[in-house]
């Protein structure tokens, strides 16, 4: 059956408040074919879908360009458009840019994970914005009545080659809205980019420093109460009993209700304040008096879990990779390394705690909210409540940072039963300590390596085994793990023999997905141990990296920008070391190097310098970004800060026991993007794992004292 569109026109025409004509254009995509470029006005109705328009321009010029993908700092808001603006011929300056609405069905996967937004979107969005450009010259040369080849369009206009005189895009509205797009535009050579590859200033950023812009927890819904949740200090708690009565004496607390929520299969329970205001419903929590069953789960402590994973590091292994014969080689190689690695659990920590806003009715539900996942949100609530999606409706806002988090379900599904229960629009608001220590968090890991080098200072073989937790896998019997719990392991090394592995364990500790998922943790691992093979083969690091990959164009590209960069050859002072580190993440590609010195006695950080080749830098000065957040995150989560367990809890409350890089504390942080034509990559997560590995190495490199456990204390190695 054929989806009539006419409605849902009419709508985005309406709500793009634009006068008089309107040229609009969309897409539509089925699996397994190529996109089509479709005017909405027309449409086409040899497609069973409705479009998603991209591109607003009315008859007075207004250029309206839409963003598909949710903004949590990581610069999708203008870079998308950007892309757009490029092949349309306008300043992004004079462009107005509007988030599109949360719909599967007509804008795909709006997820924002794993830094695949520009990469996944860039070819079409230069395509409907050439599409358009087309259009408004075909509409110019049909009304000069010359070929279209005579014509050009260039900021927002169409000139004629000939005589010099200019159409506007708005005069030519009324005549390229009656055209079909064409299905292959020409694109623009890479080397007459006006706008991609240029470092432009972000439009959100003013709003977001003025105060203007708003924030998930910024929003307010009439007749909203709100409801704060008191959960098992001990993850898995079940519920045994609650006494609400001096809860319920708090001015302005209206309910108290039990609740739950869902984290990757495994329920949740907790108890639900709910009032007025959110002062009242937080001072009503406090006064809850309620009983947990936690059976065993009191038992656990981060020790505990350690010698689990040491345990379990001499169980077989699930092999996801190997080369050549690793046992005979290594077993038969006179010189032998190994080394093991541990790494932390690890929360999130955005600066603004999960919170949102859901409003259920008889058949229809309403979210606002901060979320990396709007369709997966609508999906969840349609499901849950059973009811269509086409009646549950996401108001998608700013984020005041993500990593992952923001990806996940389980707080729209308790203010969603709130409200199914309460009939009002329930805002649940999670304090700081509930951000620290009710998880999802990163998981912990232990790293098993061994290596062997020969006579002629050669790696010939190499083992890597992971022992961890995995995200895809944390319930029922299932004991093999994914060989995701390998990522950031770099099987790019010319090595002959070589195995990678892992260990699945289990925990009643939920983990998730964490900027860079288990790169963070594995690269650390990788690169500290390449490092170590460096020192036994009596080879400098960097050029011990450059004759494994020199093969690898992009690898060496990166290494050579960053040891120019870097000075790495240079004799460096006694009182300095540095330490390198490599990885692909993404797609992108980054060399970095640390620089330690000792200062009175203690060592500070003192410079990380980065190289990273993302292909084609559609924003050169949001990757910088991105890659100085990734350093500052990478070293809060090297030295700073982790998640412990005693008792079964979570030892670490608020910002006073897990403890954030301050900017007194932050090194010199210099990027270099590396000029490309690629395709883009992902650049949002490619900048953190690296940063652990090279800054341990810079450590051995001055005070010859190997690091294998994160996080350490920096001002006592």
């Amino acid at each position: 059956m054929k989806t009539s569109s006419k409605i849902a026109r009419r709508k985005f025409l309406q709500l793009s408040a634009m006068s008089g004509a309107c040229l609009a254009l969309g897409y539509i995509s089925y699996s397994g074919r190529e996109a089509k470029i479709v005017n909405v006005d027309i449409g086409d109705d040899s497609l069973e879908a409705e479009v998603n328009p991209y591109i607003f321009i009315d008859s007075k010029g207004k250029i309206t360009l839409f963003n598909h993908r949710p903004e949590m700092g990581q610069g999708t808001f203008q870079a998308i458009p950007m892309i757009i603006a490029e092949e349309l011929e306008v300043d992004i300056e004079n462009v107005s840019i509007l988030p599109s609405p949360a719909n599967r069905e007509k804008y795909g996967d709006q997820m924002v994970v794993g830094s695949h937004s520009i990469t996944s979107n860039y070819d079409l969005m230069r395509k409907m914005g050439a599409s358009a450009k087309e259009m408004f010259i075909k509409a110019a040369a049909d009304k000069w009545k010359i070929p279209v080849e005579q014509c050009m369009a260039e900021n927002g206009m169409v000139i004629n080659r000939n005589t010099k005189v200019k159409f506007s895009y708005g005069e030519l509205v009324a005549e390229a809205k009656k055209l079909t797009p064409p299905e292959h535009p020409a694109l623009k050579d890479p080397k007459d980019f006006k706008i991609i590859g240029k470092p432009l200033p972000r439009r959100d950023i003013p709003v977001k420093v003025n105060g203007a812009a708003k924030f998930g927890i910024d929003i307010q819904v009439h007749g909203m109460l709100y409801a704060s949740i008191e959960r098992s200090p001990v993850l898995l708690g079940k519920l045994i009993s609650f006494n609400d009565e001096k809860a319920k004496a708090v001015p302005g607390v209206k309910h108290v209700l039990k609740t739950q929520r869902e984290v990757f299969g495994q329920v949740r329970e907790g108890v639900a304040v709910i009032a007025d205001n959110y002062w009242a419903a937080e001072q009503g929590r406090k006064m809850l008096e309620v009983k947990w069953d936690n059976g065993d789960l009191q038992s656990w402590s981060t020790q505990k879990i350690k010698e689990d994973y040491v345990n379990a590091s001499h169980q077989p292994a699930e092999v996801f990779e190997q080369k050549g014969d690793f046992e005979k080689t290594f077993n038969d190689a006179a010189n032998k390394v190994d080394a093991s690695y541990e790494t932390p659990y690890q929360t999130h920590a955005p600066m603004e705690p999960m919170n949102v806003i859901v409003s259920v009715e008889k058949d229809k539900c309403e979210f606002w909210g901060s979320t990396q996942n709007p369709n997966g949100v609508r999906s969840f609530l349609a499901n849950k409540l059973a009811i269509s999606e086409d009646n549950v409706k996401i108001n998608y806002t700013f984020m005041g940072g993500g990593f992952g988090r923001r990806s996940m379900t389980d707080v729209a599904e308790e203010a969603a039963d709130l409200s199914k229960k309460v009939g009002v629009p329930i805002k649940v608001m999670w304090n700081r300590e509930d951000d620290l220590t009710q998880g999802p968090f990163r998981a912990c890991s232990l790293n098993v390596c061994r290596g062997a080098i020969d006579s002629n200072g050669n790696l010939i073989a190499l083992e890597h085994k992971v022992i961890c937790q995995d995200i895809r896998n944390q319930n029922g019997d299932n004991p093999k793990p994914t060989g995701g719990i390998a990522g950031g392991i770099n099987t790019e090394y010319a090595i002959p023999n070589f195995i990678i592995s892992g260990v699945l364990r289990k925990f009643y500790i939920p983990v998730s997905y964490w900027r860079s998922v288990y790169h963070s943790t594995n690269c650390f691992a990788h690169e500290s141990f390449i490092d170590e093979l460096a020192h036994a083969a009596k080879k400098d690091p960097l050029d011990f990296r450059l004759s494994l990959l020199k093969d690898h164009k992009r690898y060496t590209q990166v290494l050579q920008k960053v040891a120019e960069k870097s000075e790495w050859y240079k004799q460096s002072e006694t009182d300095t070391g540095k330490g390198v580190a490599i990885v692909e993440r993404s797609g992108a590609f980054v060399a970095m190097v640390a620089e330690v010195k000792k200062m009175q006695g203690k060592i500070k950080a003192t410079k990380i310098t980065v190289a990273i080749d993302c292909g084609t830098p559609v924003n050169p000065d949001i990757i910088k970004a991105q890659t100085e957040g990734c350093v500052v995150m990478g070293l809060t989560a090297a030295y700073k800060s982790a998640i412990t367990i005693e008792k079964g809890k979570v030892v670490q409350q608020n910002f006073d026991t897990y403890k954030l890089l301050g900017i007194n504390e932050c090194p010199e942080i210099e990027v270099h993007v590396i000029a490309s034509t690629e395709k883009p990559e992902g650049a949002g997560e490619a900048g953190l794992p690296a940063v652990a590995p090279a800054l341990c190495n810079a450590i051995f490199d001055l005070t010859k004292k190997r690091i294998r456990v994160l996080p350490f204390n920096l001002e006592e190695v």
